[in-house]
């Protein structure tokens, strides 16, 4: 079990589609990659980091929470927050694996990728 986020600028506002905002989205997901849980709260900047952990995550939602009057998705939000804390541990070194899979991907490629330059290297 891992978690994603992604955090981008955009007009996500259909009321006034000139307002920007940030999109700050985290994602749980299993080891086949399936997902488990997620939830979106729109800010004036972001409120995640690539580098946050899931401790770092709850609290950044747990303020922003406390700093908005009204959204309907404010009981998703709150069992994401208790979910990111019970199982903080699991999730970093899920995360850790799966960033590690990606490299050791890219790596496999960026290998096979020099194999077929050099074989055509020989021939010419």
């Amino acid at each position: 079990m891992y978690y994603r986020i992604s955090v981008r600028e955009g007009n996500f506002n259909l009321m006034d589609p000139s307002e920007a905002s940030w999109s700050n989205w985290v994602g749980i997901f299993d080891e086949r990659e399936v997902p488990i849980k997620a939830v979106s709260v729109l800010a004036s900047g972001p409120i995640f980091y690539d580098e946050d952990t899931p401790e770092d995550i709850a609290n950044a939602l747990e303020k922003w929470l406390k700093g908005t009057i009204y959204t309907s998705d404010e009981e998703e939000i709150k069992d994401m927050i208790q979910y990111l804390r019970e199982h903080s541990k699991e999730l970093l070194k899920g995360r850790l694996d799966w960033r590690i899979a990606l490299i050791e991907e890219k790596i496999k490629r960026l290998e096979e990728d020099k194999e077929r330059l050099l074989k055509e290297r020989d021939r010419v």
